[in-house]
This record gives structure tokens, sequence and C-alpha cells, in this order.
């Protein structure tokens, strides 16, 4: 029977790696600035040890970095690098180390950071009862408030007013509605950033690691197109199933019958969790359809020659002109569904073969 043992020099650069991660967490913890950039960089290191050394040596640095900042930082920061920073850089570095496509290494990485993300609130609500999705949400309310205020000095009144305080109520409403959305795509993000940065930071030590497609190739899968219908048909079927409204006998001999007919019609759901997930599809999808839309749009000025500066205003004006962007959505939508580009493509090759 043989025991396979753990290199010298894997355990001295797992130490030294390791102290960074440590080193990494607890400038994130106290220099909140330095939060954003060490959510990118502190799973590097572990990253680099998996695919110069294998996932054990890994493992035993992340317990070691955790030991270290709790010792420094406290135990929520040594929890930090257990479910965050060592999850994500330990599965990156298995998908690089066995070869896996960039897309894939992609999903999994997404995957596990989305993962995280929830333990991470979890494990916040747990331990100190602090809400971090509620205290988000009553800052947008109180922010809708005080530019409701501002706006107000500014002189805007009335009819404006109204539509503009209408349109921020939405959104504060519609927030805790998304959240699962929005928690993926967090994931989704900072998987994304985090690929880029460790591809361009072991360059520097020598792997030549894959590379994602271009932008410009981008595509949605086939089965993705049922997805906007199925998340149109989730929210009419919650919609149609409205709660039953049980009034008592006092209550609906005060009320008149309009007062009555309004409640009984209040747009309560009886299937609040079908109409969230339908909406959160649905939503999804709009996001996708829009990107392949700036992608499509951007593909097709590039065919007729227009200067990279146009392109890149073209890109801003959709996302500011409500018009231009629903133009977008529906140009996205029919890419995916008749692959405009890759017709574009196919003229653009027979102009020039012709």
């Amino acid at each position: 029977m043989t025991t396979r043992t753990i290199p010298v020099r894997g355990l001295t650069e797992g130490a030294i790696l390791a102290a960074l991660v440590a080193l990494f967490t607890v400038a994130a913890t106290v220099l909140p600035v330095a939060g954003i950039a060490s959510f990118y960089v502190s799973p590097i290191p572990l990253t680099l040890l998996v695919v110069r050394h294998g996932a054990r040596v890994a493992v035993l640095a992340a317990l070691v970095a955790a030991l270290i900042a709790a010792a420094v930082g406290g135990p929520l920061t040594g929890l930090v690098i257990i479910l965050t920073f060592a999850p994500l850089g330990i599965a990156l570095g298995a998908m690089l180390r066995s070869g896996r496509p960039a897309p894939t290494a992609l999903a999994v990485c997404a995957t596990v950071t989305t993962l995280s993300i929830l333990a991470n609130l979890g494990l916040t609500l747990a331990i100190s009862g602090f809400n971090p999705i509620s205290t988000m949400l009553e800052g947008m309310r109180q922010g809708q408030e005080n530019a409701m205020r501002f706006y107000a000095a500014l002189g805007m009144r009335g009819e404006q007013l109204e539509q503009v305080s209408g349109v921020m109520r939405q959104i504060v409403e519609l927030m805790p509605r998304i959240i699962p959305l929005l928690i993926v795509i967090g994931g989704l993000t900072t998987a994304y950033v985090n690929f880029e940065v460790t591809r361009f930071v072991l360059r520097r030590f020598g792997f030549s690691l894959p590379a994602l497609p271009p932008i410009s190739s981008w595509r949605a899968p086939a089965l993705f197109l049922w997805v906007l219908p199925l998340g149109m048909l989730l929210v009419w079927l919650a919609s149609a199933s409205p709660a039953p409204v049980a009034l008592p006998g006092e209550t609906l001999r005060m009320l008149p019958p309009d007062d009555i007919a309004a409640i009984a019609r209040a747009p309560a759901s009886r299937y609040p969790g079908l109409q969230t997930l339908g909406l959160n599809l649905f939503i999804l999808a709009q996001m996708v359809y829009a990107l392949l839309g700036l992608v499509a749009g951007w593909v097709l000025l590039e065919r007729y020659g227009a200067p990279r500066w146009l392109r890149w205003m073209a890109v801003a004006f959709a996302f500011t002109a409500p018009q231009l962007g629903i133009a977008v959505f529906f140009l996205g939508l029919a890419d995916a569904a008749f692959d405009l580009r890759g017709r574009w493509r196919a003229a653009r090759a027979a102009e020039v073969s012709s």
C-alpha cells in the first residue's frame, strides 16, 4: 500500500500563498475600498496551487489561510476564505488543470460562486441576524425619497414629478422579487471577472490557459428560446389565480360594493412562488436578448464599415433611449431565432470571394 505525499516545494509554495490569501482577506476587511479588488485577487493563489501541485495542496493552504485570517481578523474573516475564496479558487484551478474548455470552466465557477453567495447570506443572517437584502431595499427606499425631495427642490411639480416617482417606486417594489436573478447575475459576473484576471496573472507564470470565445460569437443555446414564453406563461398563470380575500361580515356590511370589488381584485397571487419564478425567467430572457442584440448590432455596423467610435455611441444610446433599447431586444431575439450574425457573415464572405 502506497501513500501519496506532498512535495516539499508544494508545501513551501502553499505556505507562502496561504499567507497571501490571508493578507488579501484581512486587508479587505480593514480597507473597504480594497474589498472589491480582493474578491478577484484572493482566489488566484489557490488556483495557482491547484494548477501546479493539485487540489490537496490548495485545500491545505486554504485551511491554513483561514486559520491565519481568523487569528488576525476574527472568525468571520476566516469563514470568508472557507465559503468564498477557497471554493472559487480551487474550482477554477481544477477546471484549468484538467484542460476543460473555457465556457465549461466559467459555468462551473459561476455555479460555485452563486452557491458561495447564498452560503454567505445564510451564515450572516444566522450568526448576526443582519439581513443585507433588507438593508439594501431600505437604502433604496430612502434613496427614492431623497431623490424626490431633490427633484421637488429643482422645481419639478405635478404630473412630471408623479411620473418619476412612479418609475422609482416600481423599481423598488420589483427588487425583492428578482433577488434570485440578481444573485445568479452576481455569481456569473464575479466568475467571469475572476476568470479573466486569473488568466492574465497565470500567463505571467508561463501557463497557457484557454480563452473564452470572443463576445461577437456568443450565442444562447437553442433551448433558451423557450425561457421567454415560459416566464410569461408562469406569470400569467399566477396572475390568473388571485388569492382569495376573506373579509369579516362586519367589514362587508360597512364597505360599499365598489370598495369590496377593489379589495377582491387586488393584485395578490395565489401562487407567489410561481409568479416570482416566471418574473425572474422573463427578466433573464430580456437581459440575454438585449445583450445578443447589442452584439448583433455591433457586428452589423462593423460589416458596413462603421468606425469604432460610432459603434460605441450606438451602444451608449441603447442604454439611454428606451425606444432603441426595445429595438435592441427584438434584434437579439431575431438573432437567437434565425442566426442573423451567421447570415451576415456568410453574405460578407460571399461578397469578398466574388
